[in-house]
């Protein structure tokens, strides 16, 4: 157990092996999560998220700018889904949470990535981007994301991302299998201007090509907004009308 003290950018500048696990910051307590909670939580938004190379292509106006409101949609989305699954479990007399968010691997699938243990080395990797995503996490639980409410609003109830695995493997990627709408055909060229990542295709709305799934519906999500090189989507209302709600 430890405490964590963090500045008002987000970087560590304080670690207290003694004390309790909590975090800090700006010296003020963080509220709902634990200290390690708060890292775990932060090290997923980074790992998730875009490096700077890639923000700078896709935004080379902002990239900073788009790199914050990548990693905050990432953290927040994390949140909604925690509170959907969460829902739909307190039906059946279970339970969800933010410690079963934070080691749910069908979910989080950056846990055993290279990037979720480079956010805990300070010095190396994307400082910029392990503030931000630490910052994502500290303005969720201290409700300081008024600056933010564009990107919730924006997000309109986002439970899922998808990063550039969906724009390589298109069509065969699950989100495929399962079938999106694209809102906004625009959320489909996001890696057009791109050359740090391969491969990458320009994607389109896609039916559920699984079997399974077609023969119940076209599509089990629909995209909201895109960030960086993430693309946010929540559940289709056409499988909403099949009792899917997460």
């Amino acid at each position: 157990m430890a405490s964590v003290y963090f500045d008002t950018q987000g970087s560590l500048v304080r670690t207290d092996e003694d004390g309790e696990d909590k975090a800090f910051y700006n010296n003020q307590p963080v509220p709902f999560i634990t200290g390690a909670q708060l890292q775990n939580y932060a090290a997923t938004v980074y790992s998730e998220s875009s490096f700077m190379g890639l923000v700078r292509q896709i935004n080379p106006s902002d990239p900073l700018g788009e790199m914050q409101r990548e990693t905050f949609a990432v953290a927040y989305t994390m949140y909604t889904y925690a509170m959907q699954k969460g829902a739909a479990f307190k039906k059946i007399k279970r339970s969800y949470g933010l410690a079963d968010l934070l080691v749910d691997n069908n979910y989080t699938k950056g846990l055993s990535s290279p990037g979720h243990q480079q956010y805990f080395q300070q010095g190396v990797g994307d400082e910029d981007r392990r503030k931000f995503a630490t910052m994502a996490v500290i303005r969720l639980f201290m409700r300081m994301v008024g600056d933010m409410s564009g990107v919730i609003e924006s997000l309109n109830g986002a439970a899922y991302w998808d990063g550039n695995d969906l724009f390589r493997l298109f069509p065969t990627h699950y989100r495929c299998k399962q079938g999106f709408e694209l809102s906004d055909e625009n959320h489909g060229g996001i890696y057009q201007n791109v050359s740090v990542v391969k491969n990458a295709k320009v994607i389109q709305t896609c039916p559920a090509n699984e079997p399974k799934v077609s023969a119940k519906r076209k599509f089990t999500f629909v995209s909201c907004m895109t960030y960086g090189g993430t693309i946010f989507f929540k559940i289709h209302d056409e499988a909403k009308s099949q009792g899917i709600t997460w």
